[in-house]
């Protein structure tokens, strides 16, 4: 019998502790979608693009692909409604990508697909463990456990059916728990008076990536990040030539990623005293992801232009 006594939240340390492992344990899981060759078989099957990247990087889905697929758990909605699902992308990247990714294919069908897409690397890569069907059974749990308040995606992906195959009802709870997770942050940096820009870049100082290459990704141009960049500075929040956090700065954005933890709190009281056996089942298989190179380790894996705008010309 498990516990589902609320002793994870007594500690705000452990809490964090507990929420950022189990968020490193599902990510490799529940992202493999974006970058397995699988699902970029799958969209150009469908009729989009075979995705940007190669050599030296790996391949992240065609945009419309991309879009269209995460956000399909909410429905056929246009490119306004996935802006504010989304958090931290340019509208002006996103709206239109959205409207040429219907165009290409129906919900129905992407979603087929990144099904079909995300199971078929599981497999390949993990085979099927002699442990999946606990596992599944123990995601399905914390994935149930989640507040839907307010989460445009946990919620969405809770409307869908759930997958029968082995690994497709393993990846969806996996994908609950994730978007669970990012749908709490959006709120966190909202609530901290951060706009998109600027909560990208206090995320790339956070996490010691190279100021804005990552954030370049969410369709920002270069004039788009300076600015963020000056504001930041402006507000005390960052300095230094390369991009720094100030102890001001840095406060914050713990604080952000503490409020995120926080939010985790109905999933960690759903797996109670079950949590170490998750963990011990999950994160063997994120580490052989991560080591057969299907999911990135460093941000310079990621191909640098993909999702990225350049300013307008004169």
């Amino acid at each position: 019998m498990s516990s589902t006594t609320t002793t994870h939240a007594r500690d705000p340390r452990e809490m964090s502790t507990k929420a950022r492992r189990l968020r490193n344990a599902v990510e490799p899981i529940a992202g493999i979608v974006y970058f397995a060759q699988e699902i970029h078989d799958e969209f150009t099957a469908l009729g989009f693009g075979p995705g940007v990247g190669g050599g030296e990087y790996l391949t992240l889905a065609d945009l419309s692909g991309y879009y269209c697929s995460r956000a399909g758990c909410m429905g056929q909605v246009p490119g306004e409604v996935v802006v504010a699902a989304f958090g931290v992308f340019n509208p002006k990247l996103i709206i239109p990508a959205v409207t040429r990714g219907w165009t290409i294919a129906g919900v129905d069908a992407v979603l087929a697909a990144r099904e079909r897409g995300a199971t078929a690397a599981l497999t390949r890569i993990l085979g099927t463990p002699d442990a999946l069907p606990r596992a599944t059974e123990l995601l399905a749990r914390a994935a149930a456990g989640g507040c839907e308040a307010g989460r445009f995606l946990y919620s969405g992906l809770r409307s869908l059916p759930v997958p029968t195959t082995a690994w497709g009802a393993a990846w969806r709870h996996a994908d609950c728990v994730r978007e669970h997770r990012g749908d709490s942050h959006i709120a966190s940096w909202i609530a901290a008076g951060l706009d998109p820009i600027e909560a990208g870049l206090m995320a790339e100082a956070y996490y010691g990536m190279p100021t804005k290459r990552y954030h370049s990704g969410r369709g920002w141009t270069p004039s788009d990040l300076d600015a963020g960049l000056e504001r930041l500075r402006a507000d005390g929040l960052i300095d230094g030539d390369p991009v720094a956090l100030t102890e001001r700065g840095r406060e914050l954005r713990e604080s952000i990623e503490v409020s995120t933890d926080i939010q985790q709190r109905p999933i960690l009281d759903a797996l109670g005293d079950d949590y170490d056996e998750l963990l011990s089942l999950v994160e063997p298989w994120a580490g052989a992801i991560f080591a057969a190179g299907e999911y990135p380790s460093s941000i310079e894996q990621l191909p640098p232009d993909w999702g990225r705008l350049d300013d307008p010309r004169d």
